[in-house]
């Protein structure tokens, strides 16, 4: 039986060199060629970001399943696609992924075209499916699905966490055109990037986070000789002298991370690599270990300048703590990206250019980004159902009928995706309070930017904010 899997993007001005092959799909396709199934994959970057073309080359295969993961950004793309491959094919279509899962009723419930959804980690499920559509016994006995069947949706128990990451096979990579795929590190433009993954979760509960709908805190490692042996494959099969290592949080566990900094060096692998990091899991000794083994690259999320807020976020640090990390990194020779986010629950015009004073603070250093970004709402976190409290998300939403609201494409942020808008300050007043302090040369290029997004209702609301930020104290 032949089967295909998409990963699909919001953006139709697809733009190759901020993607990069996608490490689950790459899994899954490895564990489905491993039991003797025919695989292909089908991703933005082979299609163009084309949604004719991704249907086309998918029917091309004739394929028994078609499975889909996609962000929430990229749902409605997602959607269309699903529905054309259902009227084109008789394929049995799955669906999952941090979208698709928390929101797996809702989406059955508007989306006729899915047969099925998974939970979590889909590597042994997607075997168990395709081997029940290949002999038809039902789906009744696989764990960690919903599906359709006598009287409606039916869900099945979760399916145990996967604790031995070890098992599983190398990453089907051969499957995507890598050629095609022009993401490089930060600051590395010569060096061609892939992703490789060393652990899995993340035991934090940051409120805004939707890894826990999807693994439930729970953080699992590989043996840092097998990740290293992989990485090392992937070096020599397909060339890549620089790896983006993609887990939640590299530094997690510090013994972890010294075991493949060490690893690395034994070997002489001479690769570059940038990674995520919490800053209360760093000192400077390790900084400086990471930076020996070929750290260019780490990036941070403190997204806040608030202890208040960063408490309601449950974030579980301190400024200090990131103050402390970002400077130590920057010390020992490793480029830096700050992430910030702002409208968050409890946020005033005071806890506000709290933030705005700590972004200016680690702009000043040397090879150090601090970007902020506006606090988008999504399912299955925990912000998602404080927004249902407070009736940011109205009873009946959902995420799965057509959303859109233009006038985020003015304020720089999804706008199919909703935003968390305190009432007390308007999203309008934190782009005024934030235009208002930045640099003349900042506000030319911002309005150069958000005029490639021209529309009358846009101008509106671009001059509003610009008379807003000359009023607002």
């Amino acid at each position: 039986m032949n089967i295909v899997l998409v990963d699909v993007s919001a953006d139709e001005h697809f733009v190759t060199q901020n993607y990069h092959p996608h490490p689950g799909l790459a899994y899954m396709a490895a564990c489905l060629e491993k039991e003797g199934y025919s695989v292909r994959i089908v991703d933005p970057v082979s299609s163009n970001n084309n949604a004719r073309l991704m249907v086309k080359q998918i029917c091309e295969f004739k394929p028994g399943i078609v499975g889909f993961t996609a962000t929430t950004t990229a749902r409605f793309q997602s959607i269309a696609i699903i529905n054309s491959i259902k009227k084109a094919t008789n394929a049995f279509i799955v669906a999952g992924g941090c979208h698709f899962h928390p929101t797996a009723l809702d989406v059955m419930a508007k989306v006729s075209a899915i047969d099925c959804i998974v939970k979590g980690e889909g590597e042994r499920t997607i075997v168990e499916i395709a081997q029940a559509v290949e002999s038809g016994v039902g789906f009744s006995k696989i764990n960690g699905i919903f599906f359709r069947g006598d009287g409606g949706v039916i869900e099945t128990p979760d399916r145990p966490i996967n604790l031995d990451l070890d098992s599983l096979p190398r990453p089907a990579f051969h499957l995507f055109n890598l050629k095609r795929y022009k993401l490089c590190l930060p600051g590395e433009k010569r060096l061609r990037a892939l992703s490789a993954v060393s652990s899995r979760g993340c035991p934090c509960k940051c409120i805004f986070c939707s890894i826990t709908a999807m693994q439930k805190h729970n953080f699992r490692k590989r043996l840092p000789e097998l990740f290293l042996d992989e990485v090392e494959y992937l070096k020599k099969t397909y060339g890549y002298q620089a790896f983006i290592f993609n887990d939640d949080t590299l530094t997690m566990d510090r013994n972890h991370i010294v075991s493949i900094c060490n690893g690395l060096l034994k070997r002489n692998m001479r690769i570059n690599w940038s990674c995520l990091a919490r800053v209360n899991t760093v000192e400077r000794d390790l900084l400086s270990l990471m930076k020996s083994a070929g750290c260019c690259y780490i990036m941070y999320g403190v997204e806040s300048g608030s202890e208040a807020i960063l408490k309601i976020m449950r974030k579980n640090i301190t400024i200090e703590q990131a103050t402390k990390a970002i400077e130590m990194t920057v010390d020992v020779g490793i480029p830096v990206t700050a992430l910030f986010m702002v409208s968050l629950p409890g946020e005033t015009k005071e806890e506000l250019r709290k933030t705005i004073a700590l972004i200016d603070k680690f702009s000043s250093y040397s090879h150090v980004r601090a970007p902020y970004s506006i606090t988008c709402i999504y399912p299955g976190t925990e912000l998602e159902r404080m927004a249902y409290e407070q009736g940011i998300l109205p009873k009946g939403f959902s995420w799965n009928t057509q959303y859109t609201k233009p006038v985020y494409t003015v304020l720089g942020t999804d706008p199919y995706t909703p935003c968390w808008e305190n009432p007390y300050l308007p999203l309008r007043d934190i782009k005024a309070i934030i235009f208002k302090s930045r640099t003349f040369l900042y506000k030319i290029r911002h309005i150069f930017l958000r005029m490639q997004h021209i529309s009358l209702r846009n101008i509106i609301y671009a001059i509003r904010i610009g008379i807003r930020s000359l009023t607002i104290r």
